[in-house]
Formats: structure tokens, sequence, C-alpha cells
């Protein structure tokens, strides 16, 4: 469970599951427009049965779910919470949602995956064989020709 115990470190503590989900929410916030409030972010736990998802419970809030393999696993935890963190900018209070914010999620992982764990392999190996891979190419072609279009298309729906 390396993944969900802060150690101390010469510069302060080291990342759980927790402060990877705050460090990229607020990165999503920056680069594709703050989070609506229709939703309470409360934060991350493990999911033992299932993939990673958002959860709503009561219908007024909303927490990021991971498959308990991450909280052994820094790749598998940043790749799956990246991920989770866009679904929680725009809740819609549903388990699914379009292909658009499924491609920025899988965007999103890719991109922050291969800076902060240095493997440029292991987002795509994940994305390649599944059906996030489509919505995710048009994504990154849509941020190719305006990087600012999701924050754009936020502001009207």
């Amino acid at each position: 469970m390396t993944n969900l115990i802060a150690k101390p470190t010469h510069t302060g503590q080291t990342c759980t599951l927790t402060t990877y989900a705050l460090k990229y929410l607020v990165e999503a916030e920056t680069l594709y427009g703050v989070r609506t409030t229709d939703f309470i972010y409360m934060g991350i736990e493990l999911n033992e049965v299932g993939p990673p998802k958002v959860w709503y419970p009561w219908n007024k809030y909303i927490v990021i779910q991971v498959s308990p393999s991450p909280s052994n696993a820094t790749k598998q935890a940043i790749f799956q919470i990246a991920h989770e963190v866009i679904h929680v900018l725009s809740p819609n209070g549903q388990p699914t949602t379009n292909n658009l914010e499924e491609g920025l999620a899988t965007y999103f992982s890719k991109i922050v995956t291969d800076r902060d764990t240095g493997d440029h392999l292991y987002a795509t190996n994940c994305i390649q064989p599944t059906k996030y891979l489509k919505p995710f190419e048009l994504v990154e072609k849509l941020l190719t020709i305006d990087p600012d279009a999701i924050k754009k298309l936020r502001k009207f729906q």
C-alpha cells in the first residue's frame, strides 16, 4: 500500500493517491477550465470490483474510485487518477459520458503519465487496445489545432 502512506522526504512528503488527485485536478482546471459546482468533490478511494470510475454518492458528491492495484503501482495510479480527474470537471451524475470527455480524459492521462513517470510507452500501451483510442486520437488532433479548444467549449456547455 505504498501509494496510500505519505512518507517523509528531504523536501516534505511523498505523494499518495489523494495528493496525486489534487495535483492533477488543479492542473486540469488550469488547462481546461474550472470545474462546475453541481457536485462536491470528496476525494479518492479504492474500488474492490470494477474499473476506475467516478461515483456519485447521495447524488450530491463525486468521488474518484481506482482499482486496488494502484495502491502499489505508481504508474498505474497516475494513469487512472489523471483520467478520472477529467470526469470531475463537469460531472453529469451518470455512469457514462460522451466521446469528447473520454477522449480528453485519455489524452490528459497520457500526457501526465508520460511526464510524471518518464515512461512514454506505458500510457500508449494501456490505450492502444481499448475503446478509448479513437476518442483520444480525435482530442489529440483537436488540441493540436487549438490548445484552448476544450476551455472554449466548456464555456458554452
